[in-house]
């Protein structure tokens, strides 16, 4: 199950992510490095001092934070009393949450693959290694078989998790030399304020015009257009690409994929992140957007589901459908969507059309798949709009909309962030749970079981596979 921040750190300011942090790695200056003759801090400082030569300041920071899994409380179970088991996972979960970048939370979990790496490819470098360890290496799956060193290889950071498992193993020396945790903090405040999300967050935090409002309550859409400029949009494009690099990994973000004319999977979108980005999370359930989203519901709102939507070129369209049907599983009867387009968004990439205004408790007729029946939707006057980059479209779960393939050479990425009225409860835990059980993403299926045929709702107009 996977770590997840205290509450009080959802949206925090940087300082105080922080300081969560720092508190934990200076109470570890009294904690038993798992059978070794150094503290847990000790051994943290000297892999970073170690890295730090090497003028790679996420590596340093990997080094610094790689057992921060051991440090922090969580529900995975102990290895017979030598630290947390998977901490390696817990760990980069903690770091992608506080909002430290893909690629330390890349090198953090997969720092205890390069210890099996290297000692299914060196003899020596297994003989070495100290009893708690070789224990350990036993608890966490022995030696790489090789099948696994052959994906290990395959890995874009696999040259840089063997020299943080090199780090690692120099760490343990009782009373070397090695830098104070005050050298590396400045590192860190510099680190997290590069993924800062203050920028995308001002961009929201005026309230609405009154003609805002008129437009919203006429249309049940509200276009505000390039809203977000400059370093906000720099902000979401580069969470959003973060997201797209990061592997599949069982119960953690779900990656889905539709399948290119030639068959190949092609990434399609990822949902449940917000717990494993700290900038996505501040901007997604941070002050501003939930007073702008609870401004027009008229109550105050609470977030029911994230998605980005990738349409890579010739990536298929999403048939015409209503979300409300789709949402419905837990009571709920009304739902505002926030779309950002991280990409321009205009017909010839598969922009998003919207058709005129329902009602907001007005259900077409459905198609057996849930979409809008043909007849109806043939009849529907459908509206394109044609959107820069980072823009932001507001609307609700009863009007109809849809969008055609992308016949460009270029992507349209898009965020659908899904929010709930307060009142009807906070689902957003039991929806996730229930989509993996139903809809999971193709890295937690079982073989055998057509999961397109079983999706329901959770697959409504889409090309998922």
């Amino acid at each position: 199950m996977p770590t997840r921040l205290p509450e009080q750190l959802v949206g925090a300011p940087i300082a105080a992510r922080e300081a969560w942090l720092l508190q934990h790695l200076h109470a570890a200056s009294t904690s038993d490095y798992i059978g070794e003759s150094v503290s847990q801090l000790d051994h943290a400082l000297q892999c970073a001092t170690l890295a730090e030569q090497h003028g790679d300041p996420e590596l340093t920071l990997a080094a610094l934070l790689h057992d921060i899994g051991h440090l922090v409380p969580s529900q995975e179970p102990s290895m017979e009393g030598l630290g947390t088991r998977n901490h390696e996972r817990v760990g980069a979960d903690i770091l992608l949450g506080l909002g430290f970048s893909a690629r330390v939370g890349r090198l953090v979990a997969g720092h205890v693959n390069a210890k099996r790496f290297l000692a299914s490819q060196r003899p020596a470098y297994l003989a070495k290694l100290s009893p708690a360890s070789t224990r350990t290496l036993a608890l966490q799956g022995g030696p790489m078989t090789t099948h696994e060193q052959a994906e290990f290889e395959q890995h874009s950071d696999a040259r840089d998790l063997i020299q943080l498992r090199g780090f690692d193993e120099g760490a343990k020396a009782l009373g070397a030399n090695f830098r104070p945790l005050e050298h590396f903090t400045p590192l860190l405040a510099e680190h997290l304020a590069s993924q800062s999300a203050d920028s995308a967050l001002a961009s929201l935090a005026t309230p609405f015009t009154q003609e805002q409002l008129d437009e919203w309550r006429t249309n049940q859409v509200l276009v505000l257009p390039g809203i977000l400029k400059d370093t906000a949009l720099a902000d979401v494009d580069r969470w959003t690409s973060d997201l797209a690099r990061r592997f599949e990994t069982p119960g953690r973000w779900m990656k889905y994929y539709e399948r290119t004319a030639e068959n190949e999977r092609q990434l399609c979108r990822i949902e449940d992140f917000v717990s494993y980005h700290a900038g996505m999370d501040a901007l997604i359930r941070g002050t501003s957007m939930l007073d702008r989203v609870s401004e027009l519901m008229g109550e105050r709102a609470v977030l029911f589901k994230e998605k980005i939507n990738f349409k890579l070129a010739g990536g298929s369209g999403f048939a015409a459908h209503q979300d409300a049907p789709a949402f419905d599983a837990f009571g709920q009867q009304y739902h505002i969507t926030v779309l950002i387009t991280v990409d321009p968004s205009n017909r010839s990439n598969g922009g998003l059309e919207f058709a005129e205004p329902t009602g907001t408790d007005s259900v077409l007729k459905q198609a057996a798949d849930g979409t809008i029946a043909e007849a109806v939707a043939t009849n529907l006057t459908w509206r394109p709009i044609d959107l820069p980059a980072g823009s932001v479209v507001l609307f609700d779960s009863y009007i109809a909309h849809r969008s055609p393939r992308n016949t460009s050479d270029g992507s349209r990425r898009s965020l659908y962030i899904t929010y709930s009225r307060a009142a009807e409860g906070d689902v957003r835990d039991r929806y996730y749970a229930d989509k993996r059980n139903t809809f999971p993403p193709e890295i937690e299926r079982e073989p055998g079981i057509d999961y397109a045929k079983k999706a329901g709702r959770y697959n409504l107009a889409n090309p998922i596979l």
